[in-house]
């Protein structure tokens, strides 16, 4: 049987109107009241009814996660680890609405949420950004730096993580470093490129085009990657070492490096980007530059929900740090 407000308010001997406020937190009622309710909530079993409460706190409970793209440049690690962080966050009472504008989302409609995190990918997603900010949105923008006023954006540091994981190549010798990129439009690939060609000059290495390949993001297009770049070493001197922008391509760049009978690290060193739960357990087990993921997302989630309770925000610009994971896979 269904337990309604009426029916605490008959046990505990007060208004309907007293157990909503005491429920909900309010002020207005006192300390005795208050825990008298909670009390006989508890022992009922009582769960909200979230339809009508939506429509007198003028809220969904429902939250929206926006993706630039969930199928052409998204591991499913990157994924994971976003709704990790967010569900970490994530009040009990609240739904999580998943959603990408490559499926065609265009003009998203707000009104069906009391705000959305979005995980801007590229330089395209300034047209849905601009949109929400129009519609007077509650929004959170998560892992590419985006230039608006007033917009609250969480992002990492991955120009000075992809320069670490070279830099430290260098350290152990590596001369001849091949990177494995992503899709050339997604801004991780651009900030990791960056980084690796920083890391090569400030060594005065030159950046040789033939040894830059794009892997897709996958693990499919790391092995295709790694393969073409062993191809077409073959009447020069191979990689001494490979940068690939995720840790899936280094994945698929391993199966290309084994298959070619070369032994990782004596022959090619190899580092990932990003650190899912896999590398340690690869063969041998992958260095890789950990992204802090999940705390990214669940720092735009908290600050979405601030946004939501009109409540202050601290830092409405955050860059967070990167750090270099050594394995087995570099000598």
């Amino acid at each position: 049987m269904l337990v309604t407000i009426k029916d605490i308010a008959r046990i505990a001997g007060v208004s309907h109107m007293t157990v909503s406020r005491a429920l909900n937190g309010n002020n207005a009622v006192t300390d005795e009241t208050r825990d008298k309710v909670l009390k006989i909530a508890r022992e009922l079993n009582y769960r909200p009814n979230l339809q009508a409460r939506s429509l007198v706190m003028n809220r969904k409970y429902s939250i929206g996660i926006v993706f630039s793209t969930l199928l052409s440049a998204t591991a499913p690690s990157f994924m994971q680890a976003c709704l990790n962080g967010v569900y970490q966050t994530l009040a009990k009472d609240y739904n999580l609405i998943v959603k990408d504008l490559e499926s065609g989302l265009e003009h998203f409609n707000f009104s069906r949420v009391d705000g959305v995190i979005f995980v801007s990918q590229q330089e395209s997603d300034d047209s849905f950004i601009d949109f929400a900010l129009s519609q007077g949105a509650n929004l959170v923008v998560i892992n590419r730096q985006v230039e608006r006023e007033s917009l609250i954006n969480v992002t990492a540091d991955e120009v000075a993580g992809a320069a670490s994981a070279v830099k430290f190549l260098i350290e152990r010798n590596c001369q001849r470093i091949a990177l494995i990129n992503g899709p050339a439009k997604i801004q991780s690939s651009i900030d990791r490129r960056q980084g690796y060609q920083q890391a090569l000059l400030d060594k005065n290495i030159a950046i040789v085009s033939d040894l830059i390949k794009d892997g897709k993001f996958s693990i499919q297009g790391g092995y295709d990657a790694m393969k073409v770049i062993l191809q077409e070493s073959k009447d020069r001197q191979i990689p001494d070492a490979v940068f690939c922008s995720n840790d899936e391509m280094a994945f698929g760049a391993f199966k290309a490096i084994n298959e070619a009978g070369l032994n990782i690290p004596n022959e090619i060193a190899v580092v990932g980007f990003n650190d899912s739960d896999i590398c340690q357990f690869t063969t041998p087990a992958l260095s890789t530059v950990k992204k802090p993921i999940e705390e990214m997302a669940r720092l735009g989630a908290e600050a979405l929900f601030a946004l939501i309770n009109q409540e202050a925000i601290a830092n409405p610009l955050q860059q967070l740090g990167t750090e270099l994971v050594i394995r087995a896979s570099v000598r």
